[in-house]
């Protein structure tokens, strides 16, 4: 899913103008087209203005239009953006602005017919021109009334393009563990390319991604899955739950050697938090083999995990496999 090619929403004088200015620019042609033509000054005038106000209505619908068709609908999202949304977002607020732009679309067409019949049956100049004037007056107002929508609508665009931009059909698996204990170093060893860096706006820190054999999505979230849950705030603790609905697996990554700053002790402590947060089949790997001793060794002897070394690459052809028959199973 894409959330980048979101269009900027403006403030309602912005579609009113584009509007209008349409208007009037059509007048000038439908003028010249009926220049020749045997009609009244009245026939003429009620030929521009019911073209003006036809204008107006198609212009104001299609620029609403093109908010709604550029928005995600809600209903058919992916449960992961879902999340995001609900977690960053007034999930409320957001789908009552949209709908706010439907309604501007119904009273515009109401309006349309009202002032379209009321110009078709007028017998002066004057009337015309008054109907027209209300038609653009009552327009005005109605666009008006949005403008709070309108802008909580920008809010969320500006929001939602920071959103990653992640492969949900594709089976995707995340690498959780304690900082420097070599999990963008894996990504890279088991994908063979320089991950693809994305943001996430629970985080300061950038997601990667990367893909094996262009089948299998995985994703390392610095900031996320490598500290303990009770010293997340809420909105984090909402990205895990989020990361719950796109990921299939986890790699959760430990360093025995505990050259990266925390006890095996703690590392198995945040790898149980992890798992029974997410809930999803975990792959347990051992990492920095080579630089653990003897001792730290025994004492992850009674894990099920797969020894590796991500920095040069013992192991990772074993893991690969691992990964590929364990997604093909799915």
């Amino acid at each position: 899913m894409n959330f980048q090619g979101l269009g900027k929403i403006e403030k309602p004088d912005f579609y009113i103008d584009v509007a209008f200015r349409k208007a009037n620019k059509r007048a000038g042609a439908v003028r010249s087209k009926i220049q020749g033509k045997k009609l009244n000054r009245m026939k003429k005038s009620r030929i521009i203005e019911l073209d003006k106000i036809a204008t107006v209505k198609q212009s104001i619908t299609h620029q609403m239009d093109t908010i709604l068709d550029s928005y995600p609908q809600t209903a058919h999202l992916n449960p992961f953006y879902l999340e995001l949304i609900k977690a960053t977002l007034d999930y409320y607020m957001l789908k009552k602005s949209l709908g706010a732009l439907n309604w501007v679309k119904k009273q515009i067409n109401i309006l349309f017919k009202q002032y379209n019949e009321k110009i078709k049956k007028s017998q002066s100049l004057e009337a015309v021109n008054k109907y027209r004037n209300e038609f653009y007056g009552r327009t005005v107002s109605v666009l008006k009334q949005v403008k709070k929508n309108l802008e909580y609508l920008e809010h969320a665009r500006k929001v939602m393009k920071n959103y990653p931009s992640i492969k949900t059909g594709m089976p995707t698996i995340v690498i959780a563990g304690y900082p420097n204990v070599g999990k963008s170093t894996l990504l890279k060893a088991l994908t063979g390319a320089k991950p693809k860096i994305a943001s996430y706006p629970f985080t300061t820190k950038n997601i990667m991604l990367g893909y094996i054999n262009k089948k299998i999505q995985l994703i390392d979230t610095p900031g996320l899955l490598d500290r303990p849950i009770e010293k997340r705030n809420n909105i984090e603790k909402q990205a895990i739950l989020a990361l719950k609905h796109l990921a299939e697996k986890m790699i959760f990554v430990l360093d025995p050697s505990e050259t990266c700053g925390y006890t095996i002790k703690e590392q198995t402590k945040l790898m149980n938090e992890m798992k029974k947060k997410l809930r999803i089949e975990t792959i347990v790997v051992l990492n920095k083999t080579d630089l653990a001793s003897e001792e730290q060794m025994k004492k992850v002897s009674k894990l099920k995990a797969m020894p590796i070394s991500a920095e040069k690459e013992k192991g990772i052809k074993e893991l690969k496999e691992k990964i590929i028959t364990l997604s093909s199973e799915k």
